[in-house]
């Protein structure tokens, strides 16, 4: 058996994955050590071999290497299906990742859904509890009932009692059609945002609320703006043109050390892998107009859901424009996840669903996901960008 593997770039995974084994019928790559794969972490792809034992993997996206990983490890199933075989190759070392001090961790969670039943939801969240701050883009509850978003502040009082959580609108966070203010207290989205905001500063965070709904957050050197872009009818729509002139203002009152990072619902037609911008139609009918703002200013990270398209799809889940200093990442979904790939092999927890951590480290962005039902680290949404500058 034979495993030759040739990188691109240092720290990137981008390469080529040639294994040779000759009776066997398949090969699972995984990230290892010297003596077998790296605790935590899912395959890194299974792929089937010719009748002559060989398969050819080609990955491609920017995903970053673990800082654990000095090795690859190929894994071949022979025919019988009970003996296996294992070849290790290793990581020249310039090409592997140092290891990172983290400085401000956050957790991201999209499109939760919740109806009725919590347990998925406080499984979740269960698993932000090592985050400085949790971010929700949207989707949180599925008809936008106040009910809901009443269960929705109980889980979260009660696993993350500690954490602030700052949240957006998805097109499930509104009824279909408009309804009147059932009850007092936590009557639907916007109340909830509320709720969440007068929490967040009895941790200390400052919170500048803009009337049409969308807001900042101040801390440390991260601004966080929330934009909630969606409304009745399951529409994703600002429903007030100050949105974006408020966030216009904030990216352009920044100071030169602060990071953008900016929620959204929907993602941008243009950064999503999964729509081709010449043939598709926008999820955001101000789609135009957010992008041109965006395209005037540097230095932000922008978070989307809406998608439930799973981290682990061939394109990824993460783009970096190195010339502006932006970032733009699809964050999955807590929902099972779609991965929308032809791949004959694929482990069966890579459509789980899942949360993303966002640690900001000494001139690093570290992008890690995780399957919710597992932890397990998905090592094809793993990335590590230069901190913009």
């Amino acid at each position: 058996m034979n495993l030759t593997v040739t990188f691109q770039t240092p720290g990137c995974a981008d390469g080529t994955f040639i294994i040779k084994a000759k009776g066997g019928l398949a090969a699972t790559l995984y990230w290892a050590d010297e003596t077998a794969p790296i605790e935590g972490w899912s395959p890194l792809a299974s792929i089937p071999l010719t009748p002559s034992g060989q398969g050819i993997f080609h990955l491609t996206g920017k995903r970053s290497i673990p800082p654990e990983a000095t090795h690859v490890l190929a894994r071949t199933i022979m025919p019988d299906l009970c003996r296996r075989e294992e070849f290790l190759a290793p990581i020249p070392t310039p090409y592997r990742s140092s290891f990172l001090k983290k400085k401000t961790s956050l957790c991201v969670m999209s499109d939760l859904h919740l109806t009725n039943r919590p347990g998925k939801i406080r499984q979740a969240l269960f698993r932000a509890s090592h985050a400085d701050l949790l971010l929700l883009i949207g989707d949180l509850v599925n008809d936008g009932l106040p009910d809901q978003f009443e269960m929705l502040s109980h889980c979260i009082q009660e696993t993350l009692p500690g954490t602030p959580v700052l949240p957006v609108a998805g097109n499930h966070d509104y009824p279909i059609s408009p309804v009147p203010r059932i009850s007092e207290g936590l009557s639907g989205y916007p109340s909830f945002q509320n709720h969440l905001m007068q929490r967040a500063k009895e941790y200390g965070l400052n919170w500048n609320q803009d009337p049409s709904g969308a807001y900042a957050v101040y801390t440390g050197p991260l601004k966080i703006i929330g934009l909630s872009a969606a409304t009745h009818w399951r529409k994703l729509t600002f429903q007030k043109e100050r949105q974006l002139t408020f966030l216009e203002q904030q990216l352009s009152d920044r100071t030169k050390n602060e990071l953008g990072i900016i929620m959204c619902h929907a993602p941008l037609l243009a950064h999503n892998p999964q729509r081709k911008p010449k043939t598709a139609h926008p999820y955001l009918t101000k789609d135009n107009a957010l992008q041109k703002i965006l395209d005037a200013h540097k230095k932000f990270i922008y978070l989307s859901g809406h998608t439930h398209l799973s981290p682990n799809i061939p394109a990824g889940c993460a783009e970096h424009e190195s010339a502006g200093s932006r970032i733009y990442i699809n964050t999955g979904s807590v929902r099972p996840t779609d991965l929308k790939t032809n791949e004959p092999l694929i482990p069966s927890d890579w459509k789980d669903g899942t949360i993303l951590d966002l640690n900001i480290t000494e001139g690093t962005i570290e992008i890690t996901t995780k399957s919710i039902q597992t932890g397990t680290k998905y090592p094809r949404a793993y990335y590590r960008f230069p901190l913009p500058q």
